[in-house]
């Protein structure tokens, strides 16, 4: 198996390792404090290709053939070193995209690639609580229950929403979507919105039924693994932080970071933040080729980088002393950062154990 780059592939890490560090950097902490990203980000992003990479080529975006989930991943890493409010807007388009180029309506694309070529977000709910009511109406849909929190809702013109009974697509115009600033990610434009009886428009029904939950499945593996690398990156800047940190901290007549044991918890540290990101490249190379453990392995890769990244970011703190907790400096941010990785889209240690019982329940009653 050859893991080398190739000329591309190489030439994207380095351009969005550049942005990251250069400009992503830059801005995180102000866009932290305010609660909002930088007016630049969305000039910037467009130059380098975010935000309609997703949308076919023939629909004004920048997408001509197959997407690749591989590059998304190696991008992914690098956007978490630099800033992970600031990446979730980056990406917020991606699944929405595809989902309407896989599944959709010639009217649904229409409304979502044409808000999305001149400038748009979009973004990705799942009810994996199974809290929205939903009914058929013919061939639309009534929905009931509330969306969010999810990045990018606060200023959305669609969502993408997974829900056992169906995927659909919701319009935010006229759905008031209340902005909320939680303590991680606080830049994301977070929002929640309130459904009564909304109809969804037959249009904007992308799947039902079995059909919706194996096309749930797919997008939740593109979100999960994009998520897995981005937590990796966001658990790698964390050491690489505190290293810098530890050369330069005195304690008893010699720098921190000549401690053994501060140097073994920074390997360790890095030695799990380096398998999160092979993990997710593993499930983003499955995902490209179709495989069907794509899923499971974008599952176990999210769950793998949210615990490497949330490790990792106490344990910087940890290695910065007081002064961790002080907003001045980054792994303050970073920690609080890192429970958005573990909260989003569900929690799949619990569904896994649960559809583990079920099929253990069910193979003993057999053998009855």
């Amino acid at each position: 198996m050859d893991f080398a780059l190739d000329a591309e592939q190489d030439l994207i890490v380095q351009t969005v390792r550049r942005f990251a560090e250069r400009d992503l950097r830059a801005w995180a902490a102000d866009a932290d404090r305010a609660g909002a990203p930088p007016e630049r980000l969305t000039a910037v992003g467009s130059e380098l290709g975010f935000f309609v990479d997703a949308v076919p080529a023939e629909a004004d975006g920048l997408l001509d053939g197959a997407y690749s989930h591989l590059v998304r991943a190696l991008r992914g890493f690098e956007l978490g070193r630099g800033c992970s409010a600031l990446a979730a807007l980056l990406e917020a388009n991606v699944e929405p995209a595809l989902a309407v180029g896989r599944w959709g309506s010639p009217a649904a694309k229409q409304a979502v690639f044409g808000s999305l070529a001149a400038g748009g977000l979009a973004t990705l709910a799942h009810d994996s609580r199974d809290a929205l009511e939903i009914s058929s109406e013919g061939d639309d849909l009534r929905v009931s229950g509330k969306l969010g929190p999810v990045p990018a809702l606060a200023i959305a013109s669609h969502v993408l929403v997974l829900a056992p009974e169906a995927m659909f697509l919701v319009a935010t115009e006229g759905l008031a979507p209340e902005a909320i600033t939680p303590s991680g990610w606080r830049a994301a434009r977070w929002g929640t919105a309130r459904l009564d009886a909304n109809r969804v428009p037959a249009d904007l029904v992308l799947a039902r039924g079995a059909a919706a939950q194996a096309a749930s499945a797919e997008v939740l593996a593109w979100a999960r693994a994009s998520l897995a690398a981005r937590a990796a990156g966001a658990a790698t800047v964390a050491m690489e932080l505190a290293g810098e940190y530890a050369k330069d901290r005195v304690q008893f007549g010699q720098p921190i970071g000549t401690f053994e044991s501060l140097i073994r918890l920074r390997d360790d540290a890095l030695t799990t933040a380096a398998a999160a990101r092979l993990f997710a490249l593993h499930a983003a190379w499955a995902i490209d080729r179709g495989l069907p453990a794509a899923g499971d392995l974008a599952s176990r890769a999210r769950v793998l980088a949210g615990d490497a990244v949330t490790r990792a970011t106490i344990d910087a703190v940890q290695i910065y002393g007081g002064y961790g907790f002080v907003n001045d400096y980054p792994v303050e941010k970073l920690m609080r950062d890192a429970r958005a990785f573990e909260a989003l889209h569900g929690d799949e240690r619990l569904g896994r154990v649960l559809a583990a019982k079920a099929r253990l329940v069910a193979e003993l009653d057999g053998e009855e």
